[in-house]
């Protein structure tokens, strides 16, 4: 059985049962009407149908309910349950996030580490250039001290009496 509704005919109270419902079921735009479910406090967990549209540009709010209204202890601990799942859900991810900042956290220390032995590498490179540095300036310190001793060494070699 396809059911049309006009908008005379929808009542938000409406009392139809999912079996006298097929899913064939169309809004006013003509579209096919999806089953929702109401996350609302007063009618937190009700299934209804909507337009296709529903909560866009265009609607033609069409709204029809599924189930009877829910007994208000029943809907308060529907209520309760969705609050619970939000805050676990939270606190799941915030877990998560806690995880990925404590494995970047490792990830920084151990960089940091080798960010030291890199240093202390460096400053052995530095080391051993001052000491090349050194040794080659006192090489050509000594080169031209022989050059001189033997320049005034062959000058008494060359003079004359």
């Amino acid at each position: 059985m396809v059911i049309r509704r006009t908008r005379a005919t929808t009542s938000k109270s409406s009392g139809v049962t999912p079996n006298e419902v097929e899913s064939e079921l169309t809004c006013y735009c003509g579209l096919r009407s999806p089953l929702l479910i109401a996350k609302t406090k007063k009618n937190a967990g009700r299934r209804f149908y909507g337009c296709a549209k529903f909560d866009g540009p265009g609607c033609c709010n069409f709204f029809m309910w599924v189930d009877q209204k829910i007994p208000d202890q029943a809907r308060d601990m529907i209520v309760e349950l969705l609050e619970r799942n939000q805050a676990l859900s939270e606190s799941s991810q915030s877990r998560c996030n806690d995880d990925y900042v404590s494995s970047l956290i490792a990830k920084m220390k151990a960089q940091k580490a080798k960010n030291g032995l890199l240093k202390e590498e460096l400053a052995r490179v530095k080391k051993g250039k001052m000491l090349y540095q050194l040794g080659f300036f006192l090489c050509m310190c000594y080169i031209i001290m022989g050059i001189i001793f033997n320049v005034k060494a062959s000058e008494k070699f060359l003079s004359l009496p």
